[in-house]
């Protein structure tokens, strides 16, 4: 049945066969019914046996109507039998563009693509235009200077996922300052010295990517930002905008709006020369994901193809970039093929040496991924793949005829040169950038197959350095559950599963070969992110409410202790029907949540909204603080507000701290107030408009 609803047209074709052959089923039995009571009038008239030769014409003729279409679909089935496209995870060299197309052709002989619309809106990349017209920084009134002093080495980093690989943020701090990207501005406010602390509190500079002539925006719309002891890095994505020129009559609700273009900037920033502007990078494609190592800044795009366009020229689609205009684009020999995928785009991955002022750059053609997982000695990009399996598979009904497989690249980094060295796939899609891990060269990959019902099976599958599957556990989860949330930490992986309620399991993969669950615990609600907190306790953070549903926001404390007995340490609930309506960001972005250990903080944004006849819309946003320890577990210390029951919803979405104080940041404000006492506030700056 599933094989039929994945193949309308074989299923209408297949209906119009059954048709055909009941009815000349039908006519056969009637020829048949009155060829015997010819026969038996014969005899009764004593005339002597003759044959019909009418008959045996009509009989042949529905014989042959019946048969035929058979024999066609026997000949369709066997013909898709020798060419279903099966993804090997085999990486092939291109060495021309008649290579690309001989691969598209191929692929389309062999599959008719369902991506027929993709590329349609694929631009000549233009890299030398790339740069805003307006570089400068335009200093913004505030009462402190820089001053020369030192800020403080005790700050918080970027939550990242791995120890050692840092990812793009909005709010990021070095200790002194701390950088927002807002509005498409980066906003350099001077948050502490050692002189002052947080009184120096002030707006300092701000970078806006603007054209003076026409204050329209340049083209770059920051996306995120890294910053280090030596350089603050800008990256966005590059749109050309078109704005209502002076004194012409508008033609757009808006004084102006953009054009859709695939290409990604990154601008550095010398902190040591007051920001001044050192290098400009420029690479083309859509951004998928971004990480930096040390000095070097990894850049993973896509470019898709408009394959369905007999008249394209790959030429125009090899990927390119440009170090301070200076333009590279791609040879075919920088390029290869992932064999059986669809050959859509392609997939770059860009290094660039922030010291060396120079890009190494790797291509594959073949499906492009989305989820984005970077240790600190590979990238792996995983990714889709829907596909039909060869009909001698689908003999037997109770295995799946379509299916989605997670198709992953993995490319090695070696300093700031990167090298395509193996792709493989695996069964189902995985949630998120934490569904994969590497641990001494293997990588662990949580995936999900199905949608709904019986048919989900939940896995994680342990794969080598060849990407080849080692082991996998499979079966996760009740009956209809999918994964909510995965984290690996060390020998142990911790999964949740939902659809009622919220098995936590504990995973032993110490032996890569034989992997198990060692221990599961049930409980209401679910956590959409799990994080380590050292190696006893793991911290879940989801959806949970007092009825023992998912209408609230449930911070959780498992102890994992006993690794064969978690248990519910310390849990927060907040009951969204109590604010009329709440959410909060941690729970899908994880960046946005700060976890120290040493200083017991845990401290999350929180927004509620509500409205009634008298008061009207009011919203209030702020920041969850608790302290943890392995006493008390969680004890609340505050709710750090910017507006209270505003008209306008400021939104507070980021915390930081710096040496003793808080510093929290909105759409309006950054305040500070000290760690001890977070919801009095000391000092506070509104970010320039």
């Amino acid at each position: 049945m599933l094989f039929l609803l994945n193949n309308p047209v074989i299923m209408i074709v297949g209906l119009f066969i059954l048709v055909l052959m009941t009815f000349s089923a039908i006519k056969m039995g009637r020829e048949i019914k009155w060829n015997r009571l010819l026969t038996s009038k014969h005899r009764a008239m004593r005339l002597p046996a003759s044959t019909n030769p009418g008959f045996k014409t009509r009989m042949g003729l529905l014989a042959s109507t019946a048969l035929a279409p058979l024999v066609v679909v026997a000949l369709v089935l066997t013909t898709m039998q020798t060419t279903t496209v099966t993804p090997t995870g085999e990486l092939h060299d291109i060495r021309s563009a008649n290579d690309v197309l001989d691969i598209m052709e191929t692929f389309e002989a062999r599959m008719q693509s369902y991506n027929l619309f993709r590329g349609w809106m694929e631009d000549d990349i233009a890299l030398e235009n790339f740069a805003p017209t307006n570089d400068a920084l335009d200093g913004a009134e505030g009462d402190y200077t820089d001053g020369g002093d030192e800020g403080s080495d005790d700050y918080s980093e970027t939550n990242n996922q791995v120890t050692g690989v840092d990812e793009m943020d909005n709010v990021v701090t070095d200790g002194k300052y701390i950088y927002v990207m807002q509005n498409n501005k980066v906003f350099i406010s001077l948050a502490y010295t050692q002189a002052g602390e947080a009184s120096v509190l002030s707006n300092y500079k701000t970078i806006e990517y603007v054209d003076e002539e026409t204050e329209c925006p340049s083209g770059m719309y920051v996306t995120g930002l890294y910053v280090d002891d030596d350089y603050l890095v800008v990256v966005g994505s590059e749109y050309e905008y078109y704005c209502d020129k002076e004194g012409e009559e508008d033609f757009f609700y808006y004084d102006y709006w953009y054009g859709y273009n695939d290409n990604v900037s990154v601008y550095v920033y010398d902190k040591a020369d007051d920001f001044a502007l050192l290098n400009e990078y420029n690479v083309s494609g859509n951004l998928i994901g971004t990480r930096k190592i040390g000095d070097n800044l990894a850049i993973i795009t896509t470019t898709y193809l408009p394959y369905t366009n007999d008249e394209f020229e790959v030429d125009s689609y090899l990927p390119e970039y440009a170090v301070d205009e200076e333009l590279t684009t791609a040879t075919y020999r920088d390029i290869s093929y992932v064999d059986g995928t669809e050959p859509n785009s392609f997939t770059s991955f860009y290094m660039i040496d922030l010291d060396n002022e120079a890009i190494d750059m790797e291509v594959v053609l073949g499906d492009n991924g989305y989820n984005l997982y970077v240790s600190e000695n590979n990238i792996y990009l995983a990714g889709n793949i829907y596909y039909f399996v060869p009909m001698a598979d689908i003999i037997d009904v109770e295995d799946p005829v379509s299916e989605t497989k997670t198709a992953i690249t993995k490319v090695e980094i070696n300093d700031a040169d990167l090298t395509v060295t193996n792709t493989g796939t695996v069964p189902g899609y995985t949630l998120n950038q934490f569904s994969m891990d590497e641990y001494n060269g293997y990588l662990r990959v949580a995936t999900t197959t199905g949608w709904w019902g019986d048919n989900i099976n939940n896995r994680v599958f342990i794969l080598d350095e060849n990407l080849d599957e080692v082991s996998r556990l499979e079966n996760l989860g009740e009956p209809g559950e999918t994964i909510k949330s995965v984290r690996f930490t060390g020998v142990y992986g911790y999964v949740v599963t939902f659809e009622q309620t919220d098995p936590f399991y504990v995973l032993d993969l110490a032996d890569e070969d034989n992997p198990s669950v060692v221990g599961e615990l049930k409980v209401p609600g679910f956590s959409s992110y799990l994080q380590p907190l050292g190696n006893d306790y793991i911290l879940g953070i989801g959806f949970g409410d007092s009825d023992g549903g998912t209408n609230g926001l449930k911070i959780s404390i498992y102890d994992i202790t006993d690794k064969t007995n978690p248990v519910v340490f310390s849990e927060a609930i907040f009951d969204y029907s109590d604010f009329g309506w709440g959410w909060s960001s941690a729970t899908y972005e994880h960046k946005d949540l700060l976890v120290d250990l040493n200083k017991g903080i845990i401290a999350l944004p929180f927004s509620t909204y509500n409205y009634n006849e008298v008061t009207g819309s009011t919203y209030n946003s702020g920041i969850l603080v608790y302290n943890f320890d392995e006493t008390d577990g969680l004890t609340y210390d505050g709710f750090i507000r910017h507006e209270q029951d505003a008209e306008e919803d400021v939104y507070v979405y980021k915390i930081k701290f710096i040496s003793d104080y808080f510093y929290t940041v909105s759409r309006k404000y950054i305040k500070a107030s000290l760690i001890s006492e977070p919801e009095t506030i000391l000092h506070s700056v509104t970010l320039p408009e």
